[in-house]
């Protein structure tokens, strides 16, 4: 009989996610990208943004506004439709060429529901040269009316770079899932990116993490007691201090043993 040599089996270190999950009196299971939430990642448009082109468009100052938004549903058409009402020629660069052509709301070529496109963007980015300055005129206007942006915009604005998922088991069990956004939550054009915002350490300079900047969309997506269950659990911890996230480490490749929801 030949012998069975046992080969150690080794697994090169690869970036990892903390997840912490809180199951609620209806038997709901909450899970949560620590990692992500921990961190101190933070929006840098304008700032150092790369945009999601297929290479480096800083100076275009598009952030990911280079597509049309797509909306969720009719609820989130409504929101958007009766916000850019309320805007103004001083508010909108576009927004006479954009009401010219149809309206903001369109549908695409797949027949989904979007944000019109103007000059190859979304017809609410106001562009570097417009004199109140670029950015989402929607963003600026509802800022100036003391409102949350997020009741202007479509949702998938207001809500990068989380992603909520919810699955259901056999069982009819539900398990809500909130993380960072990652490329392939943009479809197949999403590996075309020169540069995504999570993916890199460009955008992991916040002053505070991203469950505290970022309370008002959490909330928003999954309520007010998940959200306190985690803020519990993060000021629980012993250590205060910011998680490192795999992208300052230059750690984004693919796990070997599959990826994280």
């Amino acid at each position: 009989m030949s012998e069975v040599v046992a080969v150690p089996v080794s697994l090169s270190p690869r970036p990892t996610h903390e997840w912490v999950g809180f199951e609620d009196e209806d038997g709901i299971t909450w899970l949560f990208d620590a990692t992500f939430l921990l961190s101190s990642w933070t929006c840098i448009f304008g700032q150092g943004c790369k945009g999601v082109l297929t290479e480096d468009a800083s100076e275009m100052v598009e952030g990911c506004c280079s597509y049309g938004a797509h909306f969720a549903d009719a609820t989130d058409r409504k929101t958007v439709k009766d916000a850019a009402k309320r805007l103004t020629d001083r508010h909108w660069q576009f927004r006479s060429e954009t009401l010219e052509a149809g309206g903001a709301i369109t549908r695409n070529d797949d027949g989904d529901w979007v944000t019109r496109q103007i000059d190859d963007a979304c017809c609410f980015l106001n562009r570097p040269d417009f004199v109140g300055g670029p950015g989402c005129a929607l963003h600026s206007a509802a800022l100036e009316a003391g409102e949350r942006p997020m009741d202007w915009k479509p949702d998938v604005c207001w809500q990068l770079p989380l992603r909520l998922l919810s699955d259901v088991d056999q069982n009819g069990y539900v398990t809500n899932t909130l993380r960072e956004w990652k490329r392939r939550d943009w479809g197949d054009g999403g590996a075309d990116f020169h540069w995504w915002c999570t993916e890199t350490h460009e955008a992991f300079v916040g002053g505070s993490k991203v469950y505290e900047e970022m309370q008002g969309e959490i909330v928003e997506l999954v309520g007010e007691l998940p959200y306190q269950w985690f803020v519990g659990y993060a000021r629980s911890r012993p250590d205060a201090q910011f998680l490192p996230h795999p992208a300052q480490l230059g750690l984004m490749v693919a796990s070997p043993l599959g990826e994280n929801p």
